[in-house]
């Protein structure tokens, strides 16, 4: 049998909602070969099938692979935001609807769920008090939205949080201080910018980003000779990137002026 016969028996289960049998049928129809376009169709209905079976974090894998073998079709972008909507994992499935919106601008279904979407991570994050968060990572994950959505002070506090719940000085925690020193950085306040990158780059000497918020912090404070070897340091971690061309030929003009 070919590659469609076997998404078809698939598709006649799941037609009776015979979802167990539909995923075997979709399976095989895989297994002729994983990596080709036409096997697309397979993931994202074996991932509707997982999805109706409450098996959300299979329906996300299927999706995966659905947008790996065939990036610019709708429905695996869909069969994403599908299932990371049924894990509570709101900011990654509106990016996701996103995905799939870009593939079909006028596809109604897809905006009224982002539209919904969007009002459901509004409400979340005004109800939410960084002090009753007791996991980081989802203060993390709170931070990022608020702070996607200019609400720099309020995602400040849930990065403090997400500082606070970490007790080991790992990467993550490096992180946090990084994103902290993004929000001081939005409103000006470089000395806490400083202090932030330092925090993360007391954890990680070589975190790029710490060393990027720091460099235009020094820049801020017109301490251009630090902003230049903050720049530098950058580019010897990650090359060629050209915020960080820009702040080197900035630094340098301003140091040759004085």
């Amino acid at each position: 049998m070919s590659q469609d016969d076997f998404k078809n028996k698939g598709n006649d289960a799941f037609k009776v909602k015979n979802y167990p049998v539909a995923i075997d049928w979709y399976t095989k129809a895989i297994t002729v070969d994983p990596n080709a376009e036409g096997a697309a169709a397979s993931y994202s209905n074996r991932a509707a099938s997982y999805s109706a079976l409450g098996q959300h974090e299979k329906a996300l894998q299927d999706g995966d692979d659905c947008v790996r073998v065939k990036p610019n079709w709708l429905k695996g972008h869909y069969r994403r935001g599908v299932a990371l909507e049924a894990l509570n994992r709101l900011d990654e499935a509106l990016r996701a609807y996103d995905e799939a919106l870009k593939t079909e601008p006028n596809n109604s279904d897809v905006q009224e769920r982002i539209n919904a979407l969007r009002l459901q991570i509004k409400e979340r994050n005004e109800k939410t008090n960084p002090s009753t968060v007791r996991d980081p990572e989802q203060a993390k994950t709170l931070g990022n939205s608020l702070f996607s959505n200019g609400k720099y002070e309020l995602a400040s506090q849930f990065y403090s949080r997400a500082i606070d719940l970490t007790k080991e000085d790992n990467e993550e925690k490096a992180t946090y201080y990084c994103n902290r020193a993004a929000c001081k950085q939005q409103v000006h306040d470089y000395n806490g910018v400083i202090s932030d990158a330092n925090a993360a780059l007391a954890i990680n000497p070589k975190h790029a980003k710490a060393l990027l918020r720091r460099a235009i912090a020094h820049e801020g404070l017109e301490k251009w000779q630090k902003a230049l070897d903050d720049y530098n340091a950058v580019n010897s971690i990650s090359p060629g990137m050209s915020n960080v061309s820009q702040g080197v030929t900035r630094c340098q003009r301003m140091l040759r002026n004085f």
